[in-house]
């Protein structure tokens, strides 16, 4: 259908824990400087965002075959009233992904090639 949105997450690493919440990997990009004083300080060079309960809902329905609005129908009937209003909360928490370079909007399907 023309105007339909796919949200993908792009290619990087997540966990789902015991709880059945998401947690996304990040490898933080250092410059040379930055990596020598997280070495001296031995800083981690990752950072893991855990996500609540609705995001991690979110994360795993974005896998690019499903439209924007199918998500919005989805998560609102999992959720019900605690996601009210739907629309607009699916929308805002899809778009603080795309703005961290975690997902992508699409116009067309992602097709999986192992099916």
């Amino acid at each position: 259908m023309a105007g339909d949105i796919y949200p993908a997450r792009v290619g990087i690493e997540w966990i789902v824990t015991d709880s059945e919440n998401v947690v996304i990997i990040v490898k933080k990009d250092l410059s040379g400087f930055e990596k020598k004083v997280a070495n001296l300080l031995s800083a981690p060079t990752i950072v893991r965002r855990p996500l609540d309960e609705m995001n991690s809902k979110l994360w795993i329905l974005m896998d690019g075959t499903r439209t924007l609005d199918r998500i919005i129908l989805e998560m609102d009937i999992f959720f019900e009233e605690k996601i009210a209003p739907a629309s607009e909360r699916v929308s805002r928490s899809i778009a603080e992904f795309v703005e961290l370079g975690f997902v992508t909007l699409n116009r067309e399907r992602f097709e999986d090639e192992s099916e």
